[in-house]
């Protein structure tokens, strides 16, 4: 097993960015396949690059499934590409996944291509899939800040007006490119829809918005799974979601 953080230099957002990598490329690996399949593994608001490797087993859990994970860093931008500040939502959707397959033995296959984060992480992954279903086999949300109206409305003590200002511009405007219940309806209309997990804890203080877009996705033809038990908003719930995750991808075959 690998383990590379660095830095390089994006020419979608401008400037040098942090990046961990973790490939399971060892004699010992179980489960591994070549080109190995990828897990983009996306951090919440107050976090980085690294969060993942510091604060849960995500490490072990890649050579267990023999899945190479890729965790950029994008600071408090809700992975848009933001009215004031850097294109993030092209960097981690296009740019990425082109640099790390250049730079790494990762697949370029749809069938081995998952995107999963949490809060923040967890709303820009499920953007991410379901803006560009041809692209993932599967995408989970953990307690995601899913409903992004919500989050503009009652979370102003979490992220400050400016920071909504820089990300949606001074109207506060939320368009459909960024509201995931109505991406979610026209990525269900298309042969390759991803197959979608949601976890979140029943104590965590994103529950209702969390069970909201879950009535909402159960409406849709979407192979879709929800799974909650006790747990706030905390890595004690997030380290056994992404376990439930790489389960969920690669316990079965997810070929379209």
């Amino acid at each position: 097993m690998a383990t590379f953080q660095g830095v390089f230099r994006s020419a979608a957002l401008g400037m040098d960015t942090h990046l961990s990598v973790v490939l399971p490329h060892d004699f010992e690996a179980p489960n591994l396949r070549e080109p190995c399949p990828v897990l983009y593994l996306l951090h919440g608001l107050s976090q980085g690059s690294d969060a993942w490797l510091r604060r849960s087993n995500v490490e072990r859990y890649c050579r267990e499934y023999g899945v190479a994970l890729v965790m950029p860093e994008v600071q408090r931008s809700f992975y848009a590409d933001m009215r004031f500040g850097q294109n993030y939502f092209t960097y981690v959707t296009t740019e990425l996944p082109d640099l790390c397959r250049q730079m790494f033995h990762i697949s370029a296959e749809r069938q081995d291509t998952f995107v999963a984060g949490l809060s923040m992480g967890g709303y820009a992954a499920l953007k991410c899939a379901f803006a560009y279903p041809e692209r993932y086999a599967g995408v989970a949300s953990f307690s995601g800040a899913v409903d992004i109206h919500s989050v503009v409305r009652d979370y102003a003590n979490h992220v400050t007006t400016k920071e909504f200002i820089a990300v949606l511009g001074t109207d506060l405007s939320i368009g459909a490119q960024d509201d995931v219940f109505r991406m979610a309806e026209e990525a269900s209309r298309s042969p390759a829809c991803p197959r979608v997990l949601m976890t979140c804890g029943e104590q965590d203080y994103l529950w209702n918005m969390n069970t909201k877009l879950r009535d909402h996705l159960q409406k849709l033809p979407i192979d879709f799974s929800f799974h909650s038990w006790d747990g706030v908003h905390d890595w004690d719930f997030w380290d056994p979601s992404i376990r439930l995750a790489l389960d969920f991808f690669l316990g079965q075959d997810l070929s379209v």
